[in-house]
C-alpha cells in the first residue's frame, strides 16, 4: 500500500486531527510499515513540523481558491502542531476527570459512572483548543484529502503528510512495554463497548442538539469519554496502548479480534460524526435509491453472465477484469443527473430521518440498501435504531427460512476455493502482464472482481446470494464460532483478499504498479 493511501484512509476515517484517543490501530500498523519504506528516501526539506510550540503563519489562499504547494506544506505543519496540543490536552483532561469521578464514586457522591456527552463537550470547549488550519482556509477535510492525492509522487509533501497519520507519541515507553498483546486486545474490546455507549447516547439526543455540535467537537468529545473510561476502569493511558500496538504490529495484523475492534471503532466514529450533519433532501435521497435499485438489478445480471463466461473459459481473467471495470464505471451516474454521492453512514442516517415516508421505504427495500446496511451495522458494531426498528431487515430475516449452519460452512469453504482459484489467475496475469496492460489495473476493482466471481459461484451451486449467506452466518453465529472448518475458512478468506490487494504494491520485478 502506498503511503498516500494509508494517509488517505486515516483522513477519511477520523479527520485531520482526529488521531487521538480512539485510534485506528490497524492503520497505525500500516503506518509503521510505510515509515520503514520511507526511511531510505531523502529527508524532506522546507517547511518543518513547526515544533511543539511555534505556530506557522499561514499564507492566504490564492484568489482562484487553489492551494499552492507551499500553502499545503504550511497547513500540514500547523495541523501537526495543533494535533499534538489536542492530544496532550485531551489526555490530561481525561486523567483529571477519571480521578475526580472515581473519588466521587468512592465517597458515594455520584451513582453513575462517567459523564454525559453534553457535559463532556462542555469540558472540551473549556479547554480552548486551537482551531484547525483547514477552518482558516474554508476547506473541508474531504477537500484537503483530494488535494493531497494530487501530490502522491511528491516525497516532501508525503513525508510531511505522514506526520498527520501518526502524531509523535506522548506515552511512556516503559509503561508501554508492560502492556501485552492479549492486554491490547482486551483494551480495544473495552473501547468498543464504551464507544457503543457514547454513540447510543448521542443518537438519542434531539436532532437539533446533535446538529449544534461540529464534527470535530463530536469526535474529540467521544475520544475524551472513551479515554476517561479506559483511565478509570482499566488504569491505563491510551497513548501507552498505542505505543504497545506498534511493538506487536506483525502479530496484530493477523489477529481477528483486534482487527474487528479497530473496524468497529472506525465505523462507530463515522456514524457519530455523520449523525451531527444535516441530511440530504428527501428528493435527492430518493433519486439515489432509484439509481441503486437500477444498478443492483443490472449488477446481478452482469455478475451471473460474467461468471458463466469465465467458468466456460470463453473469457480469461484479463478480459473479465476489463469487462468488470467498464461495467463499474457505467454504474456511476453522470454529474448532470444530480444523484448525490453518499457514504454508507449517510445512507443509513438519511433512511432514519425519512423512513416514515411510504415512498422512501419502498425504494429503500427495492434498492437492496436495507440488507446491506444491516450487514455493515452488525460487522461494524453500530446497530443503530434503523436496524432495530419494526419491519427492518433483521426482523424480516428472522422470519425467513435460513440455510442450516452446516450449509453455511460448505458455502464458506466453496467461497474460499473460488477466491483462491481466481486470485491465482490474477497473480499469473500480473506476472505475464507486460503486453496486457495488467500494470494499470486498479487494486480495488480487482478485489471486487475476485469477490464477485466467488459469490456468483456460491449462488450458482446453492441458489443463495452473498447477502443471504452473510445474514445466515449472523443467524448461526454462536454455532459457527465454534466450528473449526468455518473459522479456518473465514481466516483463509481474509488472507486471500489481503494477498490480492498486496499484489499491487510491487510487481515481480520489484517496481511499483
Amino acid at each position: 500500500m502506498k503511503e498516500v493511501e494509508v494517509f488517505s484512509q486515516k483522513l477519511h476515517r477520523y479527520g485531520t486531527i482526529g488521531a487521538l484517543i480512539v485510534q485506528d490501530s490497524a492503520l497505525t500498523l500500516q503506518f509503521a510499515q510505510v515509515r520503514q519504506a520511507l526511511a531510505s528516501l531523502p529527508k524532506a526539506t522546507g517547511v518543518g513540523t513547526g515544533g511543539d510550540e511555534q505556530p506557522q503563519t499561514l499564507s492566504p489562499v490564492a484568489a482562484s481558491g487553489d492551494l499552492t504547494r507551499e500553502q499545503i506544506l504550511q497547513i500540514i505543519a500547523e495541523t501537526v502542531r495543533v494535533q499534538g496540543i489536542v492530544q496532550q490536552e485531551v489526555s490530561v483532561l481525561a486523567r483529571q476527570l477519571a480521578k475526580k469521578l472515581s473519588k466521587e464514586k468512592t465517597n458515594g457522591k455520584k451513582k453513575k459512572n462517567g459523564i454525559t456527552f453534553v457535559e463532556g463537550h462542555k469540558k472540551i470547549k473549556e479547554l480552548g483548543l486551537p482551531r484547525e488550519p483547514l477552518e482558516d482556509h474554508g476547506l473541508t477535510e474531504n477537500d484537503f484529502q483530494k488535494i493531497l492525492l494530487k501530490y502522491e509522487e511528491d516525497e516532501e509533501v508525503m513525508q510531511s503528510a505522514l506526520k498527520l497519520l501518526h502524531p509523535v507519541g506522548k506515552g511512556d515507553p516503559d509503561r508501554a512495554k508492560g502492556i501485552t498483546m492479549t492486554r491490547i486486545v482486551e483494551i480495544h474490546q473495552f473501547m468498543v463497548t464504551e464507544m457503543h455507549k457514547v454513540l447510543q447516547e448521542f443518537l438519542q439526543l434531539p436532532c437539533d442538539v446533535r446538529r449544534s455540535f461540529t464534527s470535530k467537537g463530536c469526535e474529540t468529545t467521544a475520544e475524551l469519554l472513551v479515554s476517561i473510561a479506559v483511565e478509570q476502569q482499566l488504569s491505563v493511558h491510551c497513548e501507552d496502548v498505542e505505543q504497545a500496538v506498534i511493538r506487536y504490529e506483525e502479530a496484530l495484523q493477523s489477529h481477528p479480534d483486534f482487527t474487528r475492534c479497530t473496524e468497529q471503532l472506525a465505523n462507530m466514529m463515522q456514524l457519530l460524526i455523520g449523525a451531527s450533519q444535516p441530511r440530504t433532501e428527501k428528493e435527492q435521497f430518493l433519486k439515489l435509491l432509484r439509481h441503486m435499485t437500477k444498478s443492483t438489478r443490472a449488477a446481478k445480471t452482469f455478475a451471473k453472465k460474467l461468471y458463466e463466461d469465465y467458468r466456460g473459459k470463453t473469457c480469461g481473467i484479463v478480459d473479465a477484469y476489463h469487462r468488470f471495470e467498464r461495467f463499474s464505471e457505467e454504474q456511476i451516474p453522470p454529474e448532470e443527473d444530480g444523484v448525490p454521492d453518499l457514504s454508507s453512514v449517510e445512507l443509513q442516517l438519511c433512511y432514519e430521518e425519512y423512513r416514515s415516508d411510504d415512498e422512501v421505504r419502498q425504494n429503500w427495500e427495492q434498492s437492496g440498501a436495507e440488507s446491506s446496511m444491516l450487514m455493515q451495522q452488525v460487522v461494524g458494531g453500530t446497530r443503530s435504531p434503523v436496524a432495530a426498528s419494526p419491519g427492518s431487515a433483521d426482523e424480516k430475516q428472522r422470519s425467513k427460512k435460513q440455510p442450516k449452519s452446516s450449509e453455511v460452512v460448505e458455502m464458506q469453504q466453496l467461497m474460499v476455493d473460488e477466491l483462491k482459484r481466481t486470485s491465482d489467475a490474477v497473480a499469473l496475469a500480473l506476472r505475464e502482464g507486460g503486453t496486457s496492460g495488467c500494470a494499470a489495473w486498479k487494486p480495488e476493482v480487482v478485489v471486487q472482481l475476485v469477490q464477485a466471481l466467488a459469490s456468483a459461484a456460491v449462488e450458482r451451486r446453492y441458489s443463495t446470494s452473498a447477502e443471504e449467506m452473510t445474514m445466515a452466518g449472523f443467524h448461526h453465529a454462536a454455532t459457527l464460532q465454534k466450528n473449526e472448518r468455518f473459522v479456518h475458512a473465514t481466516q483463509k478468506q481474509q488472507e486471500i483478499l489481503m494477498t490480492v490487494a498486496s499484489l499491487f504494491s510491487q510487481d515481480s520485478n520489484g517496481t511499483k504498479n
